[in-house]
Formats: structure tokens, C-alpha cells, sequence
């Protein structure tokens, strides 16, 4: 069952077009990856779904609802990250979470618990934490709304590889409860380890959409090898192993590599075509 809808959407600043006639479908319980460069669209995109910004054309729907005209409705069950979330910084962190409580039905046990977690101190003022430390603040508020839709821009930047791993095991969870999440990422092998569909945006446009299951079962090999003569070769394989390993053989080898094909060979793939073009 979809659970977010947009049709046709583009959203203008000006004469200039961030997102262009961009469609998409996202699935109840999935974990989908938005990836592109700065600048290609998504904070946008993110922005336009939550109702921090309006839709130049087109539309967004949320669990059914008209992400403009069904704006309120929608805050109830949908939680939301910004990427440059700012906070009152001379309140500590406790404080901080005692105002949001008054708008959660969550309870002051449960930022313990995620705060705990992720090792955060919570008598410390905002002004005092590092950029990773208020990150982890944005996301113990956006958990703390039991949202059945969880929408997060770049969630994970800032934080310390440990930390980005909790926060994973965290979003696996909500999707065990059925719950959707929707976030960018520039890490682009979290996106590929968790996501269950990844987006490509460019220039406004998506490019792909990238099923990720079916992606590692038809994952191609690179391989780069140099020879003793000092010949060096790099090609994509996605023929029978042993027939590689064969091939392989027959040379006289000093070096070799072979690795999977990664979704970070996928998104690079698109942005050196329009390279290649200009």
C-alpha cells in the first residue's frame, strides 16, 4: 500500500527550478535512501512534503492526505528531521525535551532511554554540544513523536560511525512496526546496507529508483588487475564467477581486485554521464 504520492510536483524559486515534474511512490514499511548531490533537490523535496515549502505544481499526498491542504492532519502522525534543525541555545537538553514533551505523548522516561542510547548529556546547554551532539538531539525530538512516517533530511551526518549504527538499528525497528521512513543521506553505503529502495536525484529530476533487493542479486563484479609487465586493466564482470576466476588464471598477475558493484558506483555513474556531456 503507498503511504506517500507525489505527482507531476516541481517547485520554482524564481526563474530557477529546484525540483522539476518529479514522481514518486513510496510503499508502507519501507526504508527508502533520497540520494544526490547538494543542490540536486532534495532538501527541497523534503521540505515540500512536510509543508515547510509549497508546491510550485503538482502535489504531495501523506497517508492519503493532501500535504498543503491536509497540512494539520498530517502533523499527527508524521515525524519530521530537518537538516539544519536550530535550537534555543541557552536551554539545556532537558529543558529543551521538556518543551517538546508538552507537544508528544511521549514521557520523560523514554529520553532517558534515547539519550542513554546515544550516549547524549542531557544537563548540557544547546550552545555547549558539538554538531554531532545536536544532531543526536533532532533525532531523540523526531523519535519522540511515535510518528508512523518518519521523514528525515541527512540524519546521520555528524555523527560518529558507533552512532550511525544506533541510529539504523533504531530506523530497522520502526519498520518492524510497520512504520515508513523517508530520509537523504550522502553516506551512500548506509543507503545500500538499510534501504529498501533508493532514489537518484539530479538536477531536480530523478534519474533512477533502484529496488535494492534486486540490486544485489544482480550485482556485477569490478575488477582491476596488473600484470607483471606492469599492464594495468579495470572492467565489470557479470558473467559466471568461475569463468572470471579462469580468465584470471591465464595471466601472469603481480596484483588483483575484485568487488561488488556498489550503489555508490550506481550514483556516480549518473553524475560523471552529465560530466561527460557538458
Amino acid at each position: 500500500m503507498s503511504i506517500i504520492n507525489i505527482a507531476q510536483f516541481s517547485k520554482n524559486y524564481g526563474k530557477f527550478t529546484a525540483v522539476e515534474n518529479m514522481n514518486l511512490t513510496v510503499e508502507k514499511g519501507q526504508i527508502v535512501g533520497f540520494v544526490g548531490k547538494n543542490g540536486a533537490g532534495k532538501s527541497t523535496t523534503i521540505r515540500s512534503m512536510v509543508n515547510v515549502l509549497t508546491p510550485t505544481k503538482g502535489t504531495i499526498t501523506i497517508g492519503g492526505l493532501d500535504a498543503v491542504k491536509d497540512a494539520k492532519k498530517i502533523k499527527r502522525f508524521l515525524s519530521y528531521m530537518p537538516g539544519d534543525a536550530m535550537f534555543y541555545g541557552n536551554v539545556t537538553c532537558t529543558e529543551l525535551f521538556q518543551l517538546c514533551l508538552s507537544f508528544s505523548p511521549a514521557e520523560m522516561k523514554e529520553v532517558e532511554e534515547l539519550a542513554a542510547y546515544f550516549e547524549l548529556d542531557l544537563n548540557k546547554r544547546i550552545a555547549a554540544l558539538s554538531l554531532g551532539n545536536r544532531k543526536k538531539v533532532s533525532i531523540i525530538q523526531a523519535f519522540l513523536k511515535r510518528g508512523e512516517i518518519i521523514v528525515m533530511d541527512e540524519p546521520t551526518s555528524g555523527l560518529d560511525p558507533l552512532m550511525q549504527e544506533r541510529f539504523f538499528d533504531l530506523i530497522r525497528k520502526e519498520k518492524e512496526k510497520g512504520n515508513t521512513v523517508f530520509l537523504s543521506s550522502h553516506n551512500l553505503s548506509e543507503i545500500e546496507k538499510y534501504c529498501d529502495q533508493t532514489v537518484i536525484i539530479k538536477d531536480g529530476k530523478i534519474v533512477d529508483i533502484l529496488d535494492m533487493s534486486e540490486v544485489k542479486l544482480k550485482r556485477r563484479q569490478i575488477v582491476t588487475y596488473t600484470t607483471k609487465d606492469q599492464n594495468t586493466e579495470r572492467f565489470v564482470f557479470d558473467g559466471e564467477i568461475n569463468d572470471l576466476m579462469a580468465r584470471l588464471a591465464a595471466l601472469d598477475l603481480e596484483s588483483v581486485e575484485i568487488k561488488a558493484e556498489t550503489i555508490e558506483d550506481e550514483f556516480i555513474k549518473y553524475y560523471k554521464a552529465g560530466e561527460n556531456d557538458a
